[in-house]
């Protein structure tokens, strides 16, 4: 009886409810966004669907010029800076996105004529780029704040009401309007628009903006921004590029839509290894950060998170095929090809980034970006030839294999821990 007391208190223990609710918002809108692909299968059409992919391509191309690494700043200053002096950090920090992402606009709009020879956005598309990733980093910004502010149950609220505001106007432009990939666009721009400007209120309202500039802070955050602009470059990269590759090789939307569906369900495995480094990351740099390293507790939670990555892996292999008989399109049937290529892409990069640890952990900047560079010549390397000679098929592969040579980069420069983790002798020539 003791037991079952012990846990109804863990239960109603705040900390233990907070946790729970961040992770079932984080799942929960995941989740449901992964469901959906299987309604704007059927209402929007594979050129559509390219467009579309190509459309929200663009954005994760900017975040990082947009975001340059504040966020991660913020939630580390949130905790070590007086209100005040916070409060001067969040302001002097808030206008570097906006002031790039104002720039953007320019640079779009002077370039539009060039933009619409090749692809079919209106100018007003063109210039919503910028502007939704600029939301788009008010929001993960006004989350964090919300989180690092310990209310849980306001998270929950504006992450759940951003999704319903998206998804109900999404349905509402394409089903009722027949707007297609642009009411899908129209709806992520509506519901960003709302949480900015709650964004903005809930900033004013905590008393962390309208503060000092400070260019003091200004400095630091570029200098900051660089290793971690460039690694966010790496990932787009290697994950999101090869639709354009796709589309200038071939001439095709279509062949982008049903790429960018086996590219969704591959994502699955990055949504899995997402989850299970919230957990392992804090784990590793706790124990990093004791006298005396235990080295086998790493080996042990190494071997637990790719244990799960391979099952994982090998769950979403299984599922994904029948998803695609009875969920999608006949139209959509040739992405499965090359589907296990991205599976088996994503599972080498998520190992690579467990061992990103170490270096994050000992902030070393020069190897990160160094690691950084090697990625995006990888990827833009092979992802050129691979989709010249092979399409579709060409892009997967480009993918699976610059993800194994990024992996076999990242062990070459953490083998002193790992050859320590698993105490490996090196056998020196004399």
């Amino acid at each position: 009886m003791a037991s079952i007391s012990s846990i109804f208190k863990l239960r109603r223990h705040t900390g233990v409810q907070a946790a729970a609710i961040y992770t079932f918002s984080n799942f929960f809108n995941k989740g449901v966004s992964f469901l959906l692909l299987f309604y704007f299968a059927q209402v929007l059409t594979e050129s559509d669907f390219g467009l579309l992919n190509l459309f929200s391509n663009s954005m994760l191309f900017l975040m990082p010029f947009v975001s340059m690494g504040i966020l991660q700043s913020a939630n580390t200053e949130f905790f070590k800076l007086p209100k005040k002096d916070f409060r001067n950090f969040f302001t002097s920090t808030l206008l570097m996105p906006a002031a790039v992402s104002l720039l953007a606009m320019v640079v779009l709009f002077v370039f539009k004529d060039t933009i619409q020879q090749r692809y079919p956005f209106k100018t007003i598309f063109i210039l919503l780029v910028p502007l939704i990733t600029f939301f788009s980093f008010l929001n993960e910004h006004l989350i964090n704040i919300v989180r690092n502010n310990q209310e849980p149950f306001k998270y929950l609220r504006i992450n759940f009401g951003r999704l319903l505001a998206e998804i109900t106007l999404a349905v509402f432009f394409i089903s009722i309007f027949n707007c297609g990939w642009m009411g899908r666009v129209m709806a992520i721009f509506i519901s960003f628009l709302f949480i900015a400007a709650y964004a903005v209120f809930y900033f004013y309202e905590q008393g962390y903006i309208f503060g000092s500039i400070s260019k003091k802070y200004l400095r630091a955050e570029i200098l900051y921004s660089v290793p971690i602009i460039v690694l966010q470059i790496s990932t787009f990269c290697m994950s999101a590029s090869g639709g354009y590759f796709i589309e200038f090789f071939t001439h095709d939307f279509s062949a982008v839509g049903v790429y960018s569906v086996a590219v969704t369900f591959g994502s699955v495995i990055l949504v899995l290894c997402t989850a299970l480094l919230q957990y392992v990351y804090p784990k590793v740099y706790g124990i990093l950060s004791e006298k005396e390293v235990n080295y086998a507790a790493i080996r042990k939670i190494f071997l637990f998170y790719t244990g799960t990555m391979l099952l994982g892996t090998a769950a979403v292999m299984l599922a994904t095929p029948l998803a695609y008989s009875f969920l999608l399109k006949p139209s959509y049937s040739p992405g499965i090809r090359y589907f296990y290529l991205i599976c088996l892409g994503n599972l080498f990069w998520s190992i690579s980034y467990f061992f990103y640890s170490f270096m994050l952990y000992h902030k070393q900047k020069r190897k990160i970006l160094t690691v950084s560079l090697l990625s995006i010549f990888i990827s833009f390397t092979t992802n050129y030839f691979f989709t010249k000679q092979g399409g579709s098929f060409g892009a997967a592969a480009a993918v699976c294999f610059s993800y194994f040579a990024v992996l076999i980069i990242t062990t070459g420069f953490v083998f002193n821990y790992i050859s320590t983790i698993f105490n490996l002798k090196i056998i020196k020539s004399a």
